[in-house]
């Protein structure tokens, strides 16, 4: 596992947030954006101007500002694997 999401991979520059706080602001991010891509297709997507690659950023984005448990890296890889060009 992890090779979608290289996990632990960050930038050094990047300090990552931690604790209680940083985990539930990155439990609802990663809720939200399931809760996203399981009602929209990728045309759907497309059409409103948020295609798949915005949605990989995000989760990108998320890997690398905060500490997450490897519940959520599995989380984020699952997210990562459905989103198709």
């Amino acid at each position: 596992m992890g090779s979608l999401s290289e996990r632990g991979l960050h930038s050094a520059r990047q300090q990552k947030l931690s604790g209680a706080h940083s985990s539930k602001l990155a439990h609802d991010e990663i809720l939200h954006i399931k809760a996203v891509l399981r009602r929209l297709s990728n045309e759907d997507m497309n059409d409103l101007g948020l295609p798949p690659g915005y949605w990989r950023k995000r989760l990108r984005d998320l890997m690398q500002t905060h500490q997450l448990s490897n519940g959520q890296f599995d989380e984020i890889d699952q997210l990562l694997a459905s989103l198709k060009e």
